[in-house]
């Protein structure tokens, strides 16, 4: 057997070339297996060879963004991550009122952090495996109280996950590895433990999110922020710097997941016979299921919501003298169409104005908006209750009164001229960084360490409306940062349910899973116009605003549950991509090209990035190699996915 296997080695050499390559294990063979059972209340033990993703500034501040990227690339290639938070922790200043009693760096140096930070999620003993910071592989740190919402890989993983790692971190790796090219590149520090730990997995994230972006003309925050992770599109594709037009985004484009308001829309009707179906835009797929796990609005504006258009143009000055002609444009409809995708297990995130320009909407059923309930925002908030104006005045300068308008007496609404329609939210003035509160330290979403930086724009925090009396919905668990006042003054990073459905962290089902079925979808809203992508990421800095954004990307329960797969909401052909990111969903051999190295990312039977050029892909001939095609993939990586299927693979212990 021995000579064999070298005869064939050695043949593929001749064949290929001299370029060689180490051994990628296969991801398949250790994907899931002998990962620990997760229960939220005890943690699952790990042991030496567990890898960790450190999120604190003592070890992760040039790589930070990245490791969001990271995360994303190891979920895609079918890795568990566990996202390691304690529920107990507290958020301290780390002042002589409020000290930190804990070392920052390794326990046992008496140094103490000099920034507010939260305790530590676990602590462990480790090696260094990559440095953002450039220290040496195998370099041992001692042991350290990780903090700041850590992620851990299980020791069963370890081979297949430092395969992936390995490529992430190294750009001589690329050629062969299309998956792993971005025009931003970081390393991302991870460590190895060395002894076995334990700690509480807060989420076990399975499946990455496939995610889309509202162009809503200021796309280029989000996808700025996305580009900075390194996290690609559904296809493979960076997102793009430029604004979207209609040939550039939308399905069946070059860039699938950007999406244009029309696009959201879907098929609105006549004037005369309009069309109420709220899952008929591009966030939904022929059967209604959503096609993503997340979508997101960065700066979407009160005007365009407001606005409906007839053939293109101004509507008929009433709906008698419509003559049939098409709607094209209804603001109030994405509005719909995000309220119905969260009806699943999805996530919706909003910043600055695109807060304002779905919280606030309330359905209008005169013409021409024809609104019936289901063009409703007020997602977290209530739209409270004008005051009665019988004098004919209001007290608030912002409000006018406006006769017959609530059960047929006089109230006070808001002036045309002010952005809110019935504001759950008012805009508020940008708080001190140094003031602001930090609420639950213990929820995903909010998992940074070091102080938060605010920024401006037109809309920095939100105020609860007391004039009207607007209220959270579920009072318990929405606002996680807010100015000195708040909650419900100044806030600034909120969070919740549907409709405040259930809290933001659900007791678990039985496989140690938060689940809500009854609750769909989370929604996350940012003050602030645009925060910083600027690296290494320090205590105060604005760039802390775009870790939130990457947080609310992993804390949706579409990233946690099998069925819903990241976004396709069901895997017909269990191919390990869901339906809706799956080019053939009912071909277990084809899936797409998301690394555009010219073979079929499921040409295995399932999706595997580092071993598809070597696969038949179900037709009886490889999909790939550069024995076959000369494709990019290059010859090393047909050649380690030739020797992985004739070696019989070391199971880690």
């Amino acid at each position: 057997m021995v000579v064999r296997i070298s005869l064939v080695v050695a043949l593929a050499l001749a064949a290929c070339g001299t370029e060689t390559t180490s051994l990628v294990p296969d991801a398949e063979a250790s994907k899931g297996s002998g990962s620990a059972s997760v229960n939220p209340d005890a943690g699952p033990p790990f042991e030496a060879g567990a890898l960790i993703i450190p999120m604190d500034l003592s070890y992760q501040a040039t790589g930070m963004f990245q490791a969001y990227g990271l995360i994303y690339q190891l979920l895609r290639q079918g890795v568990h991550v566990y996202w390691m938070i304690d529920p107990q922790k507290s958020w301290h200043a780390c002042t002589t009122a409020d000290p930190c009693t804990w070392d920052c760096d390794v326990d046992g140096s008496g140094v103490k952090c000099a920034y507010p930070t939260a305790s530590p999620d676990f602590y462990a003993t480790t090696k260094i495996v990559w440095s953002d910071a450039g220290t040496a592989r195998d370099t041992t740190l001692g042991r350290h109280g990780y903090r700041g919402g850590p992620f851990v890989i299980d020791e069963a993983d370890h081979d297949t996950a430092l395969a992936i790692i390995d490529i992430w971190n190294d750009q001589s790796q690329w050629a062969a590895n299309p998956w792993a090219k971005r025009s931003v590149f970081q390393v991302v520090s991870v460590h190895e433990a060395t002894q076995g730990f334990t700690g509480t997995a807060s989420k076990t994230m399975i499946a990455a999110p496939t995610i889309a972006v509202f162009a809503d003309g200021n796309e280029p925050i989000a996808t700025g922020y996305l580009r900075a992770a390194g996290i690609p599109q559904s296809n493979g594709a960076e997102f793009p710097t430029a604004k979207c037009t209609a040939t550039t985004c939308g399905p069946s484009t070059a860039n699938p997941d950007m999406l244009l308001e029309e696009q959201i829309m879907g098929d609105l009707g006549t004037c005369n016979a309009p069309n109420l179906d709220h899952k008929n835009g591009a966030l939904f797929d022929a059967n209604g299921n959503p096609k993503f796990c997340q979508i997101m609005s960065m700066h979407w504006g009160v005007n365009e919501r407001e606005t409906v258009k007839c053939a293109g143009g101004n509507c008929p000055a009433t709906q008698a003298e419509c003559t049939g002609q098409a709607f094209t444009y209804n603001g109030h409809e994405v509005v719909a169409e995000v309220r119905e995708f969260l009806k699943y297990s999805t996530h919706f995130f909003a910043e600055c104005q695109a807060v304002n320009a779905y919280e606030n909407t309330v359905p209008n059923p005169a013409w021409p908006f024809l609104d019936d309930d289901g063009r409703d925002g007020h997602f977290l908030t209530t739209t409270g209750t004008p005051p009665l104006c019988p004098a004919g005045t209001c007290t608030n300068a912002n409000y006018q009164c406006v006769q017959n308008a609530c059960n047929g007496q006089a109230c006070c609404l808001p002036k045309p001229q002010t952005w809110q329609n019935l504001p759950g939210y008012e805009v508020a003035a940008q708080p001190a960084s140094n003031t602001v509160k930090v609420l639950r330290p213990d929820v995903p979403y909010n998992q940074l360490d070091g102080a938060f930086g605010t920024t401006g724009g037109s809309e920095p925090a939100y105020n609860l409306s007391t004039y009207l009396g607007t209220t959270y919905k579920n009072n318990r668990q929405v606002t996680l940062l807010t100015g000195a006042n708040g909650p419900g003054d100044q806030d600034l990073w909120m969070s919740g349910y549907l409709d405040g459905c259930g809290d933001i962290i659900l007791a678990p089902g039985p496989d140690g899973i938060p689940h809500a079925p009854s609750c769909g979808g989370k929604i996350s809203y940012l003050g602030g116009h645009q925060y910083s992508t600027n690296v290494p990421v320090t205590s105060g800095s604005q760039s802390q605003g775009t870790r939130l954004f990457l947080n609310a990307l992993f804390e949706a329960d579409c990233v946690t549950d099998a069925g819903d797969n990241g976004g396709g909401f069901g895997d017909t052909d269990g191919d390990g991509v869901g339906d809706g990111a799956d080019a053939d969903p009912n071909d277990p051999n084809k899936c797409g090209d998301s690394d555009a190295d010219g073979c079929d990312d499921c040409s295995t039977g399932h999706l595997d990035l580092i071993n598809d050029c070597g696969a038949d892909g179900g037709g009886g001939t490889p999909d790939g190699g550069c024995c076959e095609t000369g494709s990019g993939a290059g010859g090393a990586l047909a050649l380690s996915g030739l020797v992985a299927a004739l070696l019989v693979r070391r199971r880690r212990k």
